[in-house]
């Protein structure tokens, strides 16, 4: 267990110093604080902007889940490297989400038009004004748009945990942070637009879904999005050594 938490060191290390840059990234946009100051915030803005991040927490607490579960069926060698993969999902993969995810998810596609893909406005989750308009989706409720931020980033996270239990002690930890990147700027944010985020399966542009896709629970934003890296992963991996004879 000394040997694995010794090679995780330096990969844990920046993990830590990433989570403590998060919380001022999130915090970039100050409109909701203004308002707030000035009193213009709506009354409604307050207990809901609470709950959905009661909710994220709550959802967040799954990792602590994933990390007993995970560690309980590792060897004892490989415990350290368990929770330098928790730290990875909560502070390299949040800030690839908060960089390009969450704009590729939620944002608006007044830039490139190709709103049934990806969005594209709302990077860096900078926006002016109302943050409705950058993120139309957003509007649905009145939370703020940095709760719900990490109401959406939590969700990315637990997808990507599924990945790292499905290849437990078969691929190195440098392998995961490259795929956690990917997967927190890319993969996930594209999928969950077509199904949460105003995408091609949630309006039904095709005649394939006329009524538009209803996904309430994330199964398919969420599990499914990560069993099918999990799928890949195995498959470029293959069976473990010796089991078939």
């Amino acid at each position: 267990m000394r040997s694995s938490l010794k090679r995780a060191g330096p990969p844990v290390l920046i993990a830590l110093v990433a989570l403590l840059i998060l919380p001022a990234s999130a915090l970039a946009t100050a409109d909701d604080l203004k308002q707030a100051v000035d009193g213009n915030l709506g009354d409604t803005v307050p207990i809901n902007t609470m709950w959905v991040v009661i909710a994220a927490v709550f959802v967040l607490l799954m990792q602590a889940g994933f990390a007993m579960l995970e560690i309980g069926f590792s060897r004892g060698k490989n415990a350290g490297t368990g929770v330098a993969k928790i730290l990875t999902n909560l502070s390299i993969a949040a800030i690839c989400y908060w960089a390009v995810g969450f704009a590729f998810a939620f944002g608006s596609a007044e830039v490139f038009g190709i709103g049934s893909i990806l969005g594209s406005n709302g990077f860096l989750l900078q926006f002016s004004g109302n943050g409705s308009e950058a993120f139309p989706v957003m509007g649905l409720s009145t939370a703020t748009v940095e709760a719900k931020f990490l109401f959406q980033f939590a969700f990315c996270a637990v997808s990507l945990a599924i990945v790292w239990g499905s290849t437990l002690e078969r691929i190195k930890y440098g392998a995961y942070v490259i795929y956690a990147i990917v997967f927190a700027s890319i993969i996930y944010p594209i999928g969950s637009h077509w199904v949460f985020g105003g995408g091609w399966l949630q309006t039904g542009d095709t005649g394939l879904l006329p009524t538009g896709m209803q996904d309430f629970a994330g199964s398919t934003a969420v599990h499914l999005i990560g069993a099918s890296g999990a799928l890949a992963a195995l498959l470029l991996l293959g069976p473990r050594k010796g089991k078939y004879g």
